[in-house]
């Protein structure tokens, strides 16, 4: 049978994906109850010690945090380990781990608002650690006690003070062990379905599985399978509509009893929210269908699947209108310039450059409660710009910030697409002022 993978595209989740040949002797993966081996540690910044061992910090809990600067819930992560470290210094040491250059990780250091306050030391490119705790899915914490043995490896919601009390005064505590699957055959249906016949199905959360969606086409049978393992209900609705990757929330109407169902409240561990609200999916369908109709049949499946009315709505509604009024200005890249984007910190000196117009569209999608953003400047090349605004939801000092690049910011009603989302016996909403 010929099977030929069409696409498979990895979701924009914190993924570990850093894949190369080692060097060296074979290790093997160590496990809770282990004895660590007294390894050196180089190439630490954010530190005034710039290489340690293992046994430096005997006597302490040492926490190895794995995670990087493109994962989004690490980074949420720090502030809260930075306490942690501060409340329990002297007993404890959080030393974070990335597989990132020094280059990426310092330039997170220095632009990122969080990363000028982190004060954890940072072991970089790292290749040593991550084999004796191979894991797929940031962040990674893993717990070595006072005498250097393994005594847990957990998600990072269980690096907490109560938890870390526990350990440190050598008191039972359960820690559920976080084990990732390092390699999941995602071109194994979820079903055992005939080859020839055409389906679709859903099955739960694959614990330790990365999140990933694609397709497989079987010339033999005239059959393509596409799948989606390990995704919220909202992205997979999204995926449906081609919307996936950075769908603004102002273009989002979510009008459903539970919304837990789609976004984890506060007061309740990841892990428990991901086994009832995290689903895989599948359908097999004639290869020579057309994607438009794949695409219904995936939305339709998904309306079944879960009692829900996922939709695209085209609706007049009040928009933030990005407009360019002067073109004789300075607004242009230098194509040989360094591309930097500050517009999301929180310092009141905000910079884009040598980067698209798109981000300060993004920035203006981001503000709470705010209107839908739209670009009709029809500048295609990257841009520069220099903004002094606190913020972007302050609408006119942005648009003060903004004269100089011949760039303003109007409200106006304008046609634009929504996502729409509804409990099945629910259709109509109310269009936005």
């Amino acid at each position: 049978m010929k099977k030929t993978t069409i696409y498979i595209v990895l979701a924009a989740l914190c993924l570990n994906f850093r894949v190369k040949a080692q060097d060296g002797p074979t290790i093997t993966a160590l496990k809770i109850g282990d004895q660590i081996p007294d390894i050196a540690i180089t190439n630490i910044i954010n530190s005034p010690a710039k290489t340690a061992k293992i046994s430096d910090f005997k006597g302490k809990l040492l926490v190895l945090d794995f995670w990087a600067t493109n994962c989004g819930s690490c980074i949420r992560a720090i502030p809260r380990l930075d306490s942690l470290q501060s409340e329990f210094n002297g007993r404890l040491q959080i030393l974070t781990v990335s597989y990132e250059k020094q280059a990426i990780v310092k330039a997170f250091l220095n632009h990122n608002p969080v990363g000028r306050a982190m004060r954890l030391p940072i072991a970089i490119d790292d290749s040593k650690l991550k084999r004796f705790f191979p894991h797929r899915i940031l962040s990674h914490e893993v717990w070595i006690n006072e005498k250097g043995i393994v005594v847990a490896i957990t998600a990072p919601e269980y690096v907490n003070a109560a938890n870390i009390q526990a350990i440190l005064d050598h008191k039972p505590v359960e820690l559920p062990l976080k084990t990732d699957v390092m390699a999941y055959d995602y071109d194994q249906p979820l079903t055992a379905s005939s080859k020839t016949m055409t389906y679709s199905g859903i099955d739960h959360y694959k614990p330790g599985v990365v999140p990933r969606f694609g397709a497989t086409k079987d010339s033999l049978n005239h059959r393509l399978r596409f799948y989606i393992i390990n995704f919220p209900v909202l992205q997979m609705y999204l995926l449906a509509f081609d919307q996936l990757l950075y769908f603004p929330k102002t273009f989002l109407q979510i009008h459903i009893r539970d919304t837990s169902r789609l976004v984890m409240p506060g007061g309740i561990l990841r892990e428990q929210w991901k086994q009832k609200n995290i689903f895989c999916y599948e359908t097999v369908q004639s290869s020579d269908m057309p994607t438009t109709q794949l695409k219904e049949i995936i939305r339709l499946d998904l309306n079944r699947y879960f009692n829900l009315n996922g939709r695209m709505e085209k609706k007049t509604a009040k928009c933030l209108v990005l407009e360019r009024f002067n073109q004789d200005n300075h607004l242009l890249a230098d194509s040989n310039g360094v591309r930097l984007n500050t517009l999301h910190g929180k310092d009141s000196i905000k910079i884009l450059s040598n980067a698209s117009v798109s981000n300060l569209i993004w920035e203006l999608n981001e503000i709470p409660g705010g209107l839908p953003a739209i670009d009709h400047t029809g500048i295609t090349e990257n841009v520069s710009m220099r903004l002094q605004i606190p913020s972007f939801s302050n609408i006119v000092s942005v648009n003060k910030a903004l004269v100089p690049y011949g760039l303003v910011v109007k409200e106006e009603m304008q046609e634009v697409e929504f996502f729409v989302l509804t409990d099945a016996e629910h259709t109509a909403i109310p269009t936005p002022n």
